[in-house]
């Protein structure tokens, strides 16, 4: 994806909530979005931002093995692209729900939107998913229902600009 415009120096993220919390699911997802990408963390506990962790895993992947059985754990992942583009990374947010968002952070040009809106209509479609929305370095929820509140939000916005 080539721009010529000026970029904000701040991401676009882009969310897409699935009920695929699992491991192939996610591979594909990185394959498909970010195939040269290098964990942004090494060593991951559980529970995250705990003082005290019950346990810990050396890499993203049996993490995710790990809370695709354990579905009321939350828990963030994040991934950087090791290549030079728009798109600098990508995330997985574990709900307290049994669900997963996935998500991708980009250079915007905002109020020119049109880079996250296509990386937005891509995560959608490959998560065959309704359920999605763009906003400014904000994490994600950690539940579905905050989810879909803020899906909303953004639906009403996006409304009322157009």
């Amino acid at each position: 994806m080539a721009f010529k415009t000026k970029f904000k120096g701040y991401y676009a993220d882009c969310y897409v909530l699935s009920d695929k919390r699992h491991l192939d699911f996610i591979l594909s997802f990185l394959d498909k979005f970010l195939p040269n990408h290098i964990e942004s963390a090494d060593e991951y506990k559980v529970p995250q931002y705990s003082d005290s962790s019950s346990v810990s895993f050396n890499n993203a992947d049996d993490l995710i093995e790990y809370l695709s059985e354990n579905i009321n754990e939350t828990y963030s992942i994040y991934w950087a692209n090791k290549e030079t583009s728009v798109l600098k990374g990508a995330m997985c947010f574990f709900t307290n729900d049994g669900n997963i968002i996935i998500g991708v952070y980009c250079d915007t040009a905002y109020p020119d939107t049109t880079i996250e809106k296509q990386y937005l209509a891509e995560l959608k479609d490959f998560c065959k998913s309704q359920h999605g929305y763009i906003t400014y370095e904000e994490t994600a929820p950690d539940n579905t229902p905050d989810f879909l509140e803020k899906v909303q939000r953004f639906e009403a916005l996006k409304n009322n600009i157009e």
